[in-house]
């Protein structure tokens, strides 16, 4: 973008935007101004890098962006502006809630579940069928090996809670 979000409407009609791609690296940010820019006729466009891999049976959510060396693998679903940043995989039968950020080298086992706005650091690990809540963080490196609450913000190997989104503890 080549302004702020006062900039938008002028952006739009000097570049003849027809559809759009949020990258704000903040989840809650990135919900608020691409809902915004939705309700205000924008479509959402989603962004996949020619060195993405996407089976076939994937099902990615508008506004998607799947960033370079990304793999979503069969019957996994991406919701709404949700970011599969370089070289992070998310396996089969997977469900990604709406606006996950999954960062560089991440990846999620088979069969988990991510919940909206969760945000997966750096080279983090989620083993299959385990869920991370809503709003949940799991810091770079971490290994969930159980459920993380929403919001809850968790670290290391294994990743363990070190406080809460809600009462202002932990990242976010």
């Amino acid at each position: 973008m080549l302004g702020t979000e006062l900039d938008i409407d002028r952006l739009v009609g000097q570049h003849d935007v027809t559809a759009i791609c949020v990258a704000i690296g903040d989840n809650a940010a990135r919900q608020r101004v691409g809902e915004s820019l939705v309700q205000g006729g924008l479509p959402f466009a989603s962004a996949v890098s020619r060195s993405a891999v996407v089976s076939r049976t994937a099902e990615l959510g508008p506004g998607v962006q799947l960033i370079a060396g990304s793999v979503v693998n069969a019957a996994t679903r991406l919701g709404v502006g949700t970011i599969v940043n370089t070289n992070a995989s998310v396996d089969h039968d997977c469900a990604v809630g709406d606006y996950v950020h999954i960062a560089p080298g991440v990846a999620i086992g088979g069969g988990a579940t991510i919940g909206d706005r969760a945000f997966l650091g750096i080279g983090s690990r989620v083993l299959p069928g385990l869920t991370v809540g809503a709003d949940a963080v799991v810091g770079g490196g971490g290994v969930v090996i159980r459920d993380v609450p929403p919001r809850a913000v968790v670290v290391g190997n294994p990743a363990r809670l070190l406080g809460d989104r809600e009462r202002g503890r932990g990242t976010g």
